[in-house]
């Protein structure tokens, strides 16, 4: 029997109308998840308080150096180590780059490219995930 996974966000209404959700593949399942790590902040889960990553909790000032980099890339490695039982081995990369904004009043923001490679832990196939988050303010690609 093979496990059944719903694409985010769920349709709540659709759940309401007892219709069909719509489902995803392990792979779209884990990426969707990962995502969801990335993109909370400590505490913001009310059910468990260490779900997120350290990216929100730093200075987006010092953010071009690389001790910041590398707790982020271990915070982000030990969040899917601790909450993405599905994935072995994950090893996440960072990088953060300049992006300038144009017709915007020419404002550079900070693009943080997060890279994350693993294996699925039943398969032991290949996963891969990468995401890039504006930052300073937070918005999304």
């Amino acid at each position: 029997m093979s496990a059944t996974y719903y694409q985010l966000p769920l349709d709540l209404e659709g759940i309401l109308e007892r219709r069909q959700l719509p489902r995803c593949s392990v792979q779209e399942s884990i990426a969707q998840h990962v995502y969801l790590l990335l993109t909370t902040h400590f505490g913001e889960a009310r059910y468990e308080p260490d779900f997120g990553c350290q990216v929100w909790e730093q200075d987006f000032e010092a953010m071009a150096t690389m001790r910041w980099k590398d707790r982020v890339q271990q915070s982000v490695e030990q969040a899917i180590q601790e909450f993405e039982p599905r994935l072995l081995q994950a090893r996440v990369q960072v990088a953060v780059l300049d992006f300038e904004l144009k017709g915007v009043s020419q404002r550079i923001r900070r693009r943080l490219e997060v890279t994350v490679t693993a294996a699925l832990y039943r398969t032991r196939e290949p996963f891969t995930f990468q995401a890039s988050l504006f930052v300073a303010p937070l918005s999304v690609d």
